[in-house]
């Protein structure tokens, strides 16, 4: 286990500084979730999370915090779990994995898979630590998932935080709405202590907004409510890329070109992880063919996918989820785990780069992202035995993350709600 406490210098100044609400991060991938809440204010001493390469990312991002870079699965008893979290925080948050839920793929799925499970270990964490406050960020097609029993899933874990205590919402959040230049649906289950209904927080973007002209904008001036922000907003003063061009650390060349873009450098003067794929020449002639909106199954017949037997031969398979082009001046479509496949940049003819995509998640651009910047499929490198490779490339970080803005914005709304700083943390 890595760096398995909390040092006790630093639980006696969370005592003194009650002015900032504490929070841990369970499941905590890169940290996006709790990056969000320290935007918030909020204090994140603690994060658990198993993968090798993500903690790094944690570490070299976040120096100051404890990283327990273990199976959470292990920490199944109120003794193990005090050992690593000697203090009592005032929110849990974390975002156990998706996949078993996932609207991706068949609707049936394994219910011995563990990570259907998952969820039951975050819980355990609340039972013992009895926080003010829990999220769960979870995808959207949770909502419509059973059990084998025939039970909703999202019915089932409702009632596992209510018999713990905790008055339980379900809001569905569109980052969209709350400064992320990216459409992105997610469910988050939030409990309280005080047995009270708190809503879902203010929305300050709108995606209605974003197709007005000047003059009728002019009609909404005494709202707070902007336009969302489109993919263009968010990248266009990024060094231009070809393919196989870039590096892990590069100088801007342009001034910024809006306020978002001003706020992601905050200071900053190199750029991370702005490395182009390293495209075939017959992968980009393909990209020319395709528009804003399209995707590889949309090309020529003769720029078309050809079989990994190497002859020659054109598929007849079509893959319109893979390289799609991204309108420039609409919010982006969902940063997935594997959006490095997903998507080409508006006007060059590649795929996003990871600093493209942690910009559209809303990382501001000093946070950077370790490990290799792709992998090939974890199956494949589990039959080669390739063990030292097996964890969350820079795309799978930045894609499985939620959104620091919106994150934030979770944050100040519980923080306002539930008045987090009216007592001192307590050690346990």
């Amino acid at each position: 286990m890595t760096n398995s406490l909390v040092h006790l210098d630093l639980v006696l100044e969370l005592m003194v500084r009650r002015e900032q609400p504490i929070a841990i991060d369970l499941f905590a991938g890169a940290g996006g979730f709790g990056l969000g809440f320290e935007m918030a204010g909020f204090l994140v001493p603690l994060s658990v999370e198993i993968d090798a390469w993500a903690c790094d990312t944690l570490r070299y991002n976040r120096p100051n915090i404890t990283v327990v870079q273990h199976d959470i699965r292990d920490f199944n008893t109120e003794s193990s779990v005090k050992e690593i979290c000697i203090f009592k925080p005032d929110i849990i948050i974390g975002g156990p994995p998706c996949q078993g839920f996932s609207i991706a793929g068949p609707a049936q799925k394994d219910p011995k898979d563990p990570r259907n499970s998952l969820f039951t270990n975050f819980a355990q964490w609340i039972k013992f630590l009895e926080p003010k406050a829990f999220v769960m960020e979870n995808v959207k097609g949770l909502l419509s998932r059973k059990s084998t029993e025939g039970l909703k899933v999202i019915d089932i874990i409702k009632k596992t935080f209510q018999e713990l205590g905790y008055f339980v919402e379900v809001w569905v959040l569109n980052a969209a709405e709350y400064g992320v230049p990216q459409i992105r649906d997610r469910i988050f289950i939030v409990g309280n202590k005080r047995g009270k209904e708190i809503g879902i927080p203010r929305k300050t973007h709108s995606l209605e907004l974003l197709h007005l002209n000047k003059s009728q904008l002019s009609i909404f001036d005494h709202t707070s409510i902007a336009p969302a922000l489109t993919l263009w907003e968010a990248i266009s003063d990024l060094p231009t890329l070809n393919a196989r061009e870039g590096c892990e650390e590069q100088f801007y060349n342009l001034e910024p070109q809006n306020s978002y873009q001003a706020w992601t450098r905050d200071g900053s003067t190199a750029l991370y992880n702005h490395v182009a794929m390293e495209h075939s020449e017959r992968l980009v002639e393909r990209f020319r063919h395709i528009r804003w909106g399209e995707s590889s199954s949309d090309v020529p017949k003769e720029h078309g996918a050809r079989r990994r037997s190497g002859n020659g031969e054109l598929s007849n398979k079509a893959y319109d989820q893979n390289n799609r082009r991204l309108h420039p001046y609409k919010p982006s479509h969902t940063i997935a785990a594997s959006f490095y496949a997903n998507f080409i940049h508006p006007f060059q003819h590649r795929n996003l780069t990871a600093r493209e995509g942690a910009r559209i998640q809303s990382f501001p651009d000093n946070y950077r992202f370790l490990g290799k910047k792709t992998v090939v499929s974890h199956k494949l490198l589990h039959r080669e035995k390739r063990f030292d490779e097996k964890f969350l490339c820079q795309y799978n970080q930045i894609g499985n993350a939620v959104p620091p803005l919106l994150a934030k914005a979770i944050a100040l709304h519980l923080q306002d709600k539930l008045e987090l700083c009216q007592q001192l943390t307590e050690i346990l």
